[in-house]
């Protein structure tokens, strides 16, 4: 009698998505007596309310015909397959960085999406979970090439742009502290402002996640009349935070982007 061979065990990219969502969807209808969670009123509402940056390409952008995508959109997406059982019963709400932390704590949404930065301030200090590292981005420098610069050594007197209530002013202020560098903050509530700022000559120099710094370069009109600067400072270890308090709305949007990771490494 011949052997057995075995076959190869094969997983086909469709049936890992549908195996890891229907656990998703079974996870989030798993009732719950503790209390009525963030979960319930999604479900009462019949869509989720995602908030996500007034955009931002490659995390959350929306198009001239309204359709919004990005990494930080399909995450928003995923959850509502899973509680709702359709991706796209969910509303995008842009929000400013001003705006961002009001609005999830006052329940105006029910995940922020908007490329938010980890920090241990932030996770200390406000009530507010963030669910899972989804983009871990390292802050970087834009500059114009006619300003024949390659550091940031090189230059003194400068003014640099980044978006309000990043921790790029942050690492910035640490990087230059003991150094004899002069530097003017030209603070934006959103990318676009960034643009603005750059290109009517307001700052010198745009600083924040590479990522997004290449979301706003590909915006620019003359893109490749900038360059990036050879320093890299601190990780911007980037993620979704849902209200501190509410367990099983944390693992629900937790596990839905798992199944995000999984259904990638299947395909």
């Amino acid at each position: 009698m011949q052997p057995r061979t075995k076959k190869p065990i094969r997983c086909d990219f469709q049936g890992g998505v549908v195996f890891f969502v229907v656990l998703a969807v079974l996870w989030a209808l798993t009732d719950s007596a503790a209390y009525a969670s963030t979960r319930d009123q999604v479900k009462e509402r019949g869509h989720l309310l995602c908030g996500v940056s007034t955009g931002m390409p490659g995390f959350s952008s929306v198009d001239g015909k309204g359709n919004w995508s990005g990494l930080d959109v399909d995450i928003c997406r995923a959850v509502a397959a899973a509680v709702l059982g359709d991706k796209n019963k969910v509303e995008f709400v842009p929000l400013l960085p001003t705006e961002r932390v009001t609005a999830l704590l006052g329940e105006d949404v029910d995940i922020l999406a908007r490329n938010y930065t980890w920090s241990l301030r932030r996770d200390t200090s406000l009530n507010l979970n963030v669910v899972a590292l989804t983009f871990l981005d390292f802050q970087g420098f834009l500059v114009a090439k006619s300003k024949d610069v390659k550091s940031l050594q090189d230059m003194d007197d400068f003014s640099v742009c980044f978006l309000y209530d990043s921790t790029s002013a942050e690492q910035l202020q640490d990087f230059f502290t003991g150094k004899k560098k002069t530097y003017k903050e030209v603070v934006a509530q959103t990318p676009d402002q960034i643009i603005a700022d750059f290109e009517s000559g307001r700052c010198e120099v745009v600083t924040g996640g590479r990522a997004q710094l290449q979301g706003i370069r590909s915006k620019l009109k003359d893109p490749g009349e900038t360059e990036f600067l050879s320093e890299v400072l601190g990780a911007v270890p980037l993620g979704p935070a849902v209200r501190e308090g509410d367990d099983l709305w944390f693992d629900i949007v937790k596990w839905s982007f798992f199944a995000m990771v999984k259904a990638e490494e299947l395909g």
